[in-house]
């Protein structure tokens, strides 16, 4: 009885709040007081690590991981065949880690309201309303600032604490769809060409989508926000007339190429060459965006094709071949056992070998600069270059 009460109390606060807002700009809202939540903890959700801000006084900033264990010490440690060293049993190790901000109060709300922003400002913030003291925090991205502030409703009053700010780690962000899709993470966040980096949230990789549960269906539509459907196969057994995640996602199907002769039906092949245009020009087009890119283990061809749009992208070396071997890290992506050095054969070997051949495509070029002279050289326009780096590149806050 005391719950229906406080919820139908908190409800009938929520909607005054509205109508306060919507009428005054909640500036009559709003009252402050500093010190009145007693602790406010940001953890990660495993408990791995913790920290606690200053409540008053000067603000200290941490750095937050969205990574932890094997994964975590493959990327954080990153040297090429690392992942030798780690998931011996060939399953998904690569999920994410959720962050957790729990608090204390002087007294008990009707119920909290937790905005996130990546503006100093709180401009264009996301809104949590809660009746815990906690909120658990996902899809956040890798390498940025975040500021979060906690409000506590009562019958006649509103206290906000004051803004707080974390960073999250710049290491490759992850995502995790259902059980049945593997090998998944954001391509995004890098740092790029001329300061820039690649923006994040709008090209995700992975493994083949036969699978995905209805759960999985709701990640990639409603959380991922897919729009595209990229399938590099193109000899599939059991070809597809649409896509996996349903009929209002466009569907691209290609028979891409991956790496170079003779590791591969490489990129430098002619009759792969329409394929390859295709999954190229997939990424000048603005209206494709966000687009899911994959094949059957997220390695081969999807991989290539990630390579060179985030070499033509300016991506550094180290970022690439950690991309790459980031599949290691998932059933998919780690099936073939070259004697238990699966992750430095496949590096060090075809990865390598298409590396090179872009590298070395013209003399005295840049690896970003032999990228595109490539892509032109089959066909790319330069105005379809600059159309992918418009539509994937961003400046750095």
């Amino acid at each position: 009885m005391k719950n229906k009460k406080r919820i139908a109390l908190a409800l009938s606060a929520l909607m005054t709040a509205l109508t306060l807002c919507s009428a005054v700009g909640c500036q009559n809202a709003t009252s402050e007081k500093v010190g009145f939540f007693n602790t406010i903890t940001i953890a990660q959700a495993d408990g791995d690590l913790a920290y606690t801000p200053v409540l008053d006084g000067k603000l200290n900033k941490v750095t937050m991981p969205l990574l932890s264990g094997d994964i975590y010490a493959v990327c954080a440690n990153y040297t090429k065949g690392v992942t030798d060293n780690y998931n011996p049993d060939f399953t998904d190790c690569f999920a994410p880690t959720p962050l957790t901000v729990s608090w204390e109060s002087a007294e008990e709300p009707l119920y909290y309201t937790f905005d996130i922003s990546t503006n100093e400002d709180m401009s264009y913030a996301d809104s949590y309303l809660t009746f815990d003291s906690s909120v658990t925090l996902e899809n956040l991205f890798m390498g940025y600032d975040y500021y979060y502030q906690i409000s506590a409703k009562y019958e006649d009053k509103l206290i906000k604490s004051r803004i707080f700010e974390f960073s999250t780690e710049y290491l490759p962000r992850t995502v995790f769809v259902d059980s049945k899709v593997s090998n998944t993470r954001d391509w995004g966040g890098y740092y790029a060409e001329n300061g820039k980096r690649m923006k994040q949230g709008i090209v995700y990789r992975g493994g083949a989508l036969e699978d995905i549960t209805e759960e999985g269906k709701q990640v990639m539509l409603n959380k991922l926000g897919i729009k595209t459907d990229l399938d590099v196969r193109g000899d599939s057994s059991k070809p597809l007339l649409s896509s996996p995640l349903g009929a209002s996602v466009n569907y691209i199907e290609t028979k891409g190429p991956y790496y170079v002769e003779p590791y591969g039906r490489g990129i430098e092949r002619e009759d792969y060459r329409d394929a390859l245009v295709t999954e190229i020009r997939t990424f000048a087009n603005a209206e494709n965006f966000p687009i899911y890119i994959h094949c059957s283990l997220g390695r081969d061809r999807t991989g290539t094709l990630c390579f060179l749009i985030q070499a033509l992208l300016g991506v550094e070396e180290t970022d690439l071949y950690r991309d790459y071997e980031l599949s290691m890290m998932s059933r998919t992506g780690k099936t073939q056992d070259h004697e238990g050095i699966i992750g430095q054969y496949m590096v060090s070997v075809p990865f390598t070998g298409l590396y090179r051949y872009i590298k070395n495509f013209q003399k005295n070029k840049t690896l970003q600069q032999n990228t595109e002279a490539f892509m032109l050289s089959i066909g790319i326009t330069a105005d379809e270059i600059a159309a992918i780096k418009a539509n994937m590149l961003e400046e750095v806050k």
